[in-house]
């Protein structure tokens, strides 16, 4: 039987979770607590994207629109897609912060990654 949504989603953000924490492992102890915000709030974010980036694969950026059935509808951008990128850019921040504080001599740390990444990247370029 197939998890509920809902349910889904938590057990993937913890499973990111979990990922964040071990790539930031590296910061240094008092700088801790804001790590640990930074990583739900991050992890939170990418669930988040992976399935409103679903949604816009399926549905698309646009959608036809009116305000009643008396005037022409016309296409305008999905509340998905605005939030989208909202969370896009919030996700950005998150994980430029815990890159920030991560020690100079970890910067160099190659960590390997499941492409989600790229493929936002390479969204912004379009």
């Amino acid at each position: 039987m197939a998890l509920p949504l809902a349910e889904r989603e938590k057990r993937a953000i913890k499973k990111e979770q979990k990922r964040l924490t071990e790539i930031y492992a590296e910061v240094e102890e008092k700088k801790r607590n804001l790590v640990i915000g930074l990583i739900e709030n991050a992890a939170f974010a990418r669930v988040k994207l992976q399935s409103l980036a679903a949604d816009i694969q399926e549905f698309g950026w646009t959608e036809m629109f009116s305000q009643s059935e008396k005037q022409e509808p016309y296409s305008r951008r999905r509340p998905e897609a605005d939030l989208y990128n909202t969370l896009l850019a919030n996700y950005l921040k998150y994980i430029k912060q815990l890159n920030d504080l991560l020690p100079k001599s970890a910067e160099g740390v190659q960590v390997q990654t499941d492409g989600f990444d790229e493929f936002v990247n390479e969204r912004l370029k379009i």
